[in-house]
């Protein structure tokens, strides 16, 4: 289902209690903002349950399917100024009250939450601690290796309470496995789940593969974990005015085995089914070898068939030793 964890996600249905304590509390916290949403909820109770009944009654719906009655208009210079109906809505979706029945692109169906959970929805209710100390193994999990720091700031970013405690209960409990990375002084871990597949890295045993990432893939998304692991600088541009950017407006790195070498810059034209791969960015400690440019280059031919697209073509800046390979 859709919800909110480092970002608005889709998360696992098996997770729900590690969510339904952020839908508990959301909105009741001491903090100026969650006072403000609370006076705001308040002053325009009607126009919630208005929501509550609509839905009751002919959901799923839109969110223009909603009448604008509030007594007060949700005041902001920012995202939702004139979105009172998306505001209460979004208060309705956080605090568990209703979910995204389905979705067409951006278009969102919203329905009562009890109509959208499956029969078999785990039983929530949970309290910080033990969210914290199942969040954290899932988070070290995906990760892979990890500090602390990083493990705080994976998959429930900011709602894990006492980390550092609960870590040195994990490390008791041998669930997880203090590491030491040559160069690096602080403290890492990695789940006992993961440790065979350390292992077998270790042993040469594992397949290399190249893949482009998306700017919000969970790989990168913390940026300075990124470029501590692989001296990689990332920044998204699409919010950058076009004569600012130092690379283009999406522009997805490219992951060559276990190293990140460059980044490339695609635009898709839809009507004529067009792929354009506007640059491709080498990093100054990548060669470009003709072994490399051909994973690079099936990649990107893998990438254009499943946009559907009929034809690929390249701007300038390529490298050159990889021209040969676009025939």
């Amino acid at each position: 289902f859709e919800y909110w964890a480092h970002a608005a996600s889709l998360v696992l249905t098996e997770d729900y209690p590690l969510h339904e304590i952020m839908m508990r509390n959301y909105g009741r916290g001491g903090s100026a903002g969650s006072k403000r949403l609370a006076e705001w909820v308040a002053a325009n109770d009607e126009f919630r349950q208005y929501v509550l009944d609509e839905l009751r009654a002919r959901g799923p719906l839109r969110t223009g399917d909603f009448e604008d009655t509030t007594k007060v208009p949700w005041a902001s210079g920012g995202w939702n100024s004139g979105r009172t109906v998306s505001y209460m809505l979004d208060y309705l979706w956080s605090s568990g009250q209703i979910m995204v029945a389905r979705r067409n692109g951006l278009d969102r169906w919203w329905d009562l939450a009890e109509r959208v959970h499956p029969a078999w929805l785990p039983a929530a209710g949970w309290d910080a601690a033990q969210v914290t100390y199942d969040a954290a193994q899932k988070s070290l999990r995906a990760l892979g290796i990890g500090r602390e720091r990083d493990i705080g700031r994976h998959f429930i970013e900011r709602r894990y309470h006492n980390l550092g405690a609960v870590l040195k209960q994990h490390h008791k409990e041998e669930l997880i496995v203090p590491v030491e990375v040559v160069g690096w002084p602080e403290q890492w871990y990695v789940h006992r789940d993961l440790m065979p597949t350390l292992d077998a890295i270790v042993a040469g045993d594992w397949q290399p593969h190249t893949t482009f990432l998306s700017p919000f893939d969970n790989l990168i998304r913390d940026r300075d974990r990124t470029e501590l692991l692989w001296d990689f600088f990332y920044r998204i541009e699409i919010y950058v005015p076009a004569a600012k950017r130092q690379y283009g407006y999406y522009v997805l790195p490219i992951l060559h085995g276990d190293t990140l070498i460059g980044r490339m810059s695609p635009r898709m034209d839809w009507k004529k089914q067009i792929l354009t791969i506007e640059a491709i960015y080498l990093e100054a400690t990548t060669k470009p070898y003709l072994k490399t440019g051909r994973a690079v280059i099936r990649t990107i031919k893998q990438l254009a068939k499943f946009l559907n697209a009929k034809q690929i073509d390249y701007g300038a800046t390529i490298p050159d030793p990889w021209r040969k390979l676009l025939a």
